[in-house]
């Protein structure tokens, strides 16, 4: 897959992944608010290794449940990435949940461009 894409392509595929994580944070705004404060906490406090294949199984079955039907989004991408079958070591998971929390870092910016509503201090 030597697949050579123009700028404008990939900017149209991030924008079309941008569309599909919305409409799925839309539909589940708690699980979205959920999975931010999931892999924060997989980031910033230890996990023992004893509990993290059940930290993983739950991070997947939240990133199931948003985005099993949103295909293109964020979650949809990194479902498999944070499954503990691909991830053998915690550091790992660790680094996906940091590069899962930049994207969605990332979505959260693109959001409050687009939205009417500002904040009036």
């Amino acid at each position: 897959m030597n697949e050579k894409l123009s700028v404008e392509e990939l900017e149209g595929r991030w924008e079309n992944a941008l569309l599909s994580t919305d409409k799925a944070v839309v539909a589940h705004l708690p699980v979205y608010r959920e999975i931010k404060k999931l892999a924060a906490d997989i980031i910033t406090k230890p996990l023992d290794i004893e509990d993290y294949p059940a930290t993983a199984e739950r991070l997947v079955a939240l990133l199931k449940t948003i985005g099993c039907h949103a295909q293109g989004s964020i979650f949809h991408f990194y479902c498999d990435r944070v499954s503990p079958s691909s991830i053998c070591n915690l550091k790992f998971l660790r680094l996906e949940c940091r590069d899962l929390l930049s994207h969605l870092e990332a979505f959260d910016e693109w959001r409050s461009k687009k939205s009417r509503l500002r904040v009036v201090k």
